[in-house]
Formats: structure tokens, sequence, C-alpha cells
């Protein structure tokens, strides 16, 4: 009785009252964020819309489950156990949040824009910025939680167990996305861009509203150039999976995929030319001096010269500085070569299996970015970074097939079936090791298990004192 409640939890009529309610508080709490004055007050609006906005998909899909609702208690527990407070955000990442198209066209401008924008190019508040990420962080963690969710509930009997073992791997590895909550990596913008791309995945079969696509690939494009390596070759194999499966509307996904190449192409190519020309202060000295009466953010003139005036060549000496044989960025690589290894596998085995020779092409896609990202590990040392997105996209590549019924994907997943089972003790095991652990290179081995109780039994001691002095 419980399961079909949630399954559907209001009357048709009700439903769309509650959507058009929901968006337009959503969206009156975006304006108020815009035109209040005060970091308090623009937290408390953004907090609102992002409670709203969470409510809006709930109602639009009139259903939760017991998975969505497990995994984002999952994450929910990991993100407050491991938060970092508004004084230990990476200066990296702080910096990133002041580079706004108003100084200029940056490789990482577009989310700088948005909080230029909604701060109303007031002062920024490190307050409101890590208030900010925290609420978007939630929402990520919402969004991936209704994604898997949707996707394990949906699918049969037959790869069931196949879908809850890879969601359990993909929320416990060491590139899970609990490795965005960490300190070295709150905030980081990618997180931006990995919603455009899960919207990119709902959106993508529907007639009219795909049509965004190529704006949604542009936004990638403009949170993070380095995503030219990762979500924008995501982005293409969507395309061309949508291409090469359905018969009708071809011209069209020809079309989309045509304009979204192009749109991409010319974006990139036209920041290579012309960004430096935008430049609205000539050094990293001067703009630095000018953002110090703008912001509270910990920032530096480094980090800002690296990230908006350097060129290649400048990171490639530091690419050269930074590595080496014992440089810790290596291990993050390491550590991770069973899962990739793992993919690949599963990849060569779908290709094997498939009939279709246009098919056995796309089976190979997903291998074959694997070099071509690696180029990313060649010009920058965040390898961590980088990885975390190259097996976001072999996870997501593996879901959204999955949740699509393909017949070599399905078939391939049932092979593995028996294995699972045999063996599910041993993947336990392996999962809860890998969640101890934590993120590679950010923690240290149960840091973030530590600081859940430590930080839990503190709540703790504080509410009996509470309680006792009321009682007294």
């Amino acid at each position: 009785m419980f399961e079909e409640k949630l399954n559907s939890l209001f009357s048709p009529k009700l439903r769309k009252s509650l959507i058009i309610v929901s968006f337009l508080s959503g969206f009156l709490c975006l304006l108020f964020l815009r035109y209040s004055h005060g970091h308090i007050n623009k937290t408390v609006m953004f907090y609102m819309a992002i409670a709203f906005f969470m409510c809006l998909i709930v109602f639009y899909k009139n259903s939760l489950n017991k998975y969505e609702i497990s995994i984002f208690c999952f994450l929910c527990v990991q993100l407050f156990s491991v938060i970092p407070k508004p004084s230990g955000m990476d200066s990296l990442v702080s910096t990133s949040y002041l580079l706004s198209y108003r100084y200029g066209v940056s490789s990482r401008s577009l989310i700088a824009t948005i909080v230029d924008f909604l701060s109303n190019g007031s002062f920024i508040s490190r307050i409101f910025i890590w208030h900010f990420i925290f609420c978007v962080t939630v929402f990520l963690s919402f969004i991936i939680s209704v994604y898997l969710g949707e996707v394990i509930q949906k699918a049969k009997d037959d790869i069931k167990i196949f879908l809850v073992f890879l969601s359990l791997l993909y929320l416990s590895c060491f590139t899970a996305p609990t490795a965005y909550y960490v300190s070295g990596n709150y905030g980081r913008v990618e997180i931006f861009a990995f919603l455009f791309m899960l919207l990119l995945i709902v959106i993508i079969d529907k007639p009219i509203i795909r049509w965004l696509i190529p704006l949604l690939a542009l936004f990638v494009l403009a949170t993070h150039l380095i995503l030219v390596f990762f979500y924008i070759p995501f982005v293409i194999i969507m395309l061309l999976y949508e291409l090469f499966t359905k018969t009708e509307k071809v011209k069209q996904t020809v079309l989309l995929l045509v304009v979204t190449v192009v749109i991409i192409s010319l974006s990139f190519l036209l920041y290579l030319l012309f960004h430096e020309k935008t430049f609205v202060f000539e050094d990293a000295h001067r703009f630095f001096e000018c953002l110090s009466t703008k912001s509270d953010l910990n920032f530096t003139e480094r980090f800002l010269h690296m990230t908006m005036f350097s060129g290649l060549q400048e990171h490639l000496n530091e690419w050269k500085n930074a590595t080496g044989f014992y440089y810790y960025g290596n291990f993050s690589i390491v550590i991770n070569i069973p899962l990739i290894l793992l993919f690949i596998f599963f990849w060569i085995r779908c290709y094997f299996m498939e009939s279709k020779k246009i098919m056995k092409f796309f089976f190979l896609l997903p291998v074959i970015i694997l070099p071509y990202q690696f180029l990313s590990f060649l010009m920058f040392f965040d390898f961590g970074r980088w990885m975390i997105m190259m097996l976001n996209i072999q996870f997501m590549t593996v879901f959204y097939l999955a949740f699509r019924r393909n017949e070599t994907v399905i078939s391939a997943a049932q092979i593995t079936i028996p294995f699972i089972k045999k063996n599910s003790f041993l993947i336990i095991l392996i999962c809860l090791i890998m969640i101890f652990l934590g993120p590679v290179t950010d923690m240290r081995p149960s840091d973030r298990t530590l600081r859940f109780f430590i930080r839990f039994f503190k709540g703790l001691i504080q509410l009996i004192k509470h309680l006792r002095n009321m009682a007294m």
C-alpha cells in the first residue's frame, strides 16, 4: 500500500496546480534573491527556490520510490559528514566564482556571471557563495537520486540486480558524486555541467524540447573549457545513439547533431581567437586589487592569473613542474584503473554481441573517447577531477542505455547477474571499503567516517545540555 501511494501521489488536477505553484514560487524566490540586500536574505531565498524546484520535480513525476529516497538520504549523510566550512573552501575554486563576463571572457565565466547576476553586481560574500554551492550540491544529489531511482524502479526483473549493483558501485567508488563534497572539490564548477548533462538525458527523446541541446552544450563548454574533453563528447555520443536507433525523423536528428557540433566548434574557435581582447584588466595584479574590494572570498592573485591570463604553454610548464613519478595525482589514475578496465570489458562484450554494424561502431565510442580524454591529463594536472568526469560518463552511458532497454546492453547485463549473485558479499565488502576510504587524494582513510560520528555526537551532547538547561 505504501509503495502504491508513493507511485501516485496526487490527482491529475491537483498535480497540475502544484506544478504551476512550485514553478512560480521558485521563480519568484530567484527574483527576490536578485533584488534583495544582504547575504542572509539572498541565502534564504536561494534555499527556498531550490526547495520549490525539487518539489516541482516530484510533482511532475507524481511519484517517489524507495530507491530515490534511500540514495538521497545516503548522499546527504555523506555531504554533511565531509562538507568544509566557508573558511575552508579551496582558493582556486573560490576564484572561479569571481570571473564574471563583465571582466572579460574566461574559460569558466558562466557560473561566475550567474553569481554576479544574482548578487546584482554588489559585494559577493563567501557566506553566500558557500550556501549557493551547498544548495546546488544538494540539488545535484537530488537529481542523481531521482535518476538512479527511476532507472532501477522501471527496470524489469531481468536486469534489476545488475542496475542495483551498478548504482552501488557508482555511489561508493573513488569517483562517486561524494567526491565533490570534500574541501578540495567543494564547489568545482563541473557540478553545474553535470547538472546540464543530466538534463540532456531527460530531454533528448522529447520531440520539441530537445532542440535546447545545442544551448545546453554551449552552457557546458562555457562552464569550463576543459569539458571539451569530457561532457561534450558525451553529448555527441547521446545524439549519435538517437541517430542510429530511430528510423523516424532521421533528418531532424542529423540537423540537431550538426547544429550542436557547429555551435560547439564555433564557440571554441571564437574563444581561442578573441577571448584575450575582451579582458577589462591588463594583468592579474590589477584585477586582484579590484576584486579584493568586491568580495571576501579566499582567492589569490596567482590562481587569478593561471585561471584567466595564462596561456597553454604556461599551464604545460606548471604541469611539468608539478607532475612526476611521485606526484600524488598519479594515484588517482592507478586506483581507478580496475573500474576503467571493467567498462572497457563491458563495451567490448557489447561490441561482439551486437549484430548491426552501425551499432558495433557505437559501442566502441565509449572506449575510443578514453584516449581522447587522456589528452587533458597531458596538459593539466588535476588528475582526480578528470577521473571523476571520465567515469561519470561511463556510468551514465550504461544507465541511459539500460533505461532505454537497448537489447545488447540488456543481454550483456544479464550475463553478469550470476557473477553478481555468487559474489554479492565480496562486492558489498569492496563497496564498504571504498566508502570508508573516501575520494582519492582528498581525504585520509576513515576521515569522512570519523568526522561524521564526531559531529553527530557533538550535536547529541549539545542537545542533551540544552534539554537539561530547559528542565532546570
